[in-house]
């Protein structure tokens, strides 16, 4: 079987997204988040509260991943928890008046970082790159159990 670098260029590609973000939130001013805390911050947007276990499935992460990303949230003032009250063993888990000003940011940022990722690709060869990598995912999904 003939080798190539696609996974390099794919984690490449992630790590420079991953500087796109990080420049945006230091123009933005932000201290205390990097790309791992934006799909947690992201979610939260668009749901008032969840629990860890919410959370974590609605990203796909593992709870205690979700739950350490949290508490660097939650120390950097952007979340913070309540207890719930029909579930003593959990907590509700949203953004602080900090968080939520993040908002308009995450927006440009994504923004952003669209633009980039679609520079002189044509519609047709978004839909084919976005198809190949949609298999590619559940190739490796399916190689190890996951559902």
């Amino acid at each position: 079987m003939k080798a190539d670098n696609t996974i390099k260029l794919l984690s490449r590609t992630k790590e420079y997204a991953d500087q796109v973000i990080i420049e945006g939130l230091k123009k933005m001013g932000v201290d205390g988040v990097v790309p791992s805390h934006g799909e947690i911050i992201a979610t939260l947007f668009k749901q008032e509260e969840l629990t860890m276990t919410d959370i974590a499935n609605k990203i796909s992460r593992d709870k205690s991943t979700v739950t350490t990303l949290v508490k660097k949230l939650i120390k950097a003032g952007i979340l913070t928890t309540r207890p719930n009250e029909k579930d003593k063993r959990s907590s509700y888990v949203y953004l602080t008046i900090k968080g939520r000003t993040l908002e308009q940011g995450f927006k440009d940022i994504s923004e952003e970082l669209y633009k980039i990722q679609y520079l002189d690709i044509t519609d047709e060869e978004r839909y084919i790159f976005r198809q190949v990598l949609i298999k590619m995912n559940l190739n490796f999904k399916n190689a190890l159990g996951k559902e």
